[in-house]
């Protein structure tokens, strides 16, 4: 049985009517072992989600253009906690795995029934991991063209780069020969992190997604303005050559 399929951010739920957001149990007991749970169907009912938590997208899959889905398979016991988690389909990343992993022992059921009484039920959950989907995580920090981003003008020091990732051409936009510059602006953070992004110039989905997803990994020395610190608007270009 498919449970859910988690798209880091899109939660397509299958299989569990009625999922309503709702509070966690505050603690779960030992998990029952594998071989003592159901399966859902036959007057077994499935659990139905309530808590969901995302998985990190880790920096060096990325990096490594790591993407697909990973399938566990795990018991969800009596008190809706996730137990007993195996690997059905993994990627080729430890750092992904952990983190999904890590991700489904934090989610929280309603438990699976059988004749009106919990009972622990075996559940199988994809977890998919793409830069489209990474590139959509929620911004850190406020966002583009509010009161509390600074522009750059009398007193402004803009933001220095420190550390810079190189975009990765993918393959669809290298086969079809697209080249030139996506244009983004950014909120670089008083920390000298990249907050909200926005693509002002595009030259298509996949390689605007690969230039967000690069220019998150940046690190600059933050702008200032006075001599202090501040989050700071600005424009980056990043250009795709064939050559």
């Amino acid at each position: 049985m498919k449970l859910v399929t988690l798209s880091l951010g899109c939660l397509l739920i299958a299989g569990l009517a009625g999922a309503q957001p709702a509070g966690a149990p505050q603690s779960a007991a030992p998990q029952p072992a594998t071989q003592d749970a159901l399966h859902p169907g036959n007057g077994v009912k499935a659990p139905r989600l309530l808590k969901e938590v995302k998985p990190n997208y880790p920096a060096s899959a990325l990096n490594s253009g790591i993407t697909g889905t990973v399938v566990l398979e795990c018991v969800v016991s009596i008190e809706g906690a996730c137990g007993d988690i195996r690997t059905v389909k993994a990627l080729d990343s430890d750092a992904l795995m952990q983190e999904a992993v890590s991700a489904l022992k934090q989610w929280r059921f309603a438990p699976g029934e059988k004749d009106g009484k919990p009972v622990p039920v075996i559940v199988t959950i994809e977890l998919s991991f793409t830069k489209a989907a990474a590139t959509k995580a929620p911004a850190r920090g406020p966002t583009l063209d509010s009161a509390s981003v600074v522009k750059p003008g009398p007193g402004v020091t803009l933001p220095r780069i420190e550390h810079e990732v190189k975009a990765v051409y993918p393959d669809d936009a290298r086969e079809a020969g697209v080249t030139g510059t996506v244009q983004l602006e950014c909120v670089v953070l008083e920390d000298g992190t990249v907050g909200d992004i926005r693509i002002s110039k595009s030259l298509g989905p996949s390689l605007d997604a690969e230039a967000t997803r690069a220019l998150r990994q940046w690190r600059f020395k933050p702008g200032t303005r006075d001599g202090h610190p501040v989050a700071i608007q600005t424009t980056v270009e990043m250009s795709f050559d064939l050559r």
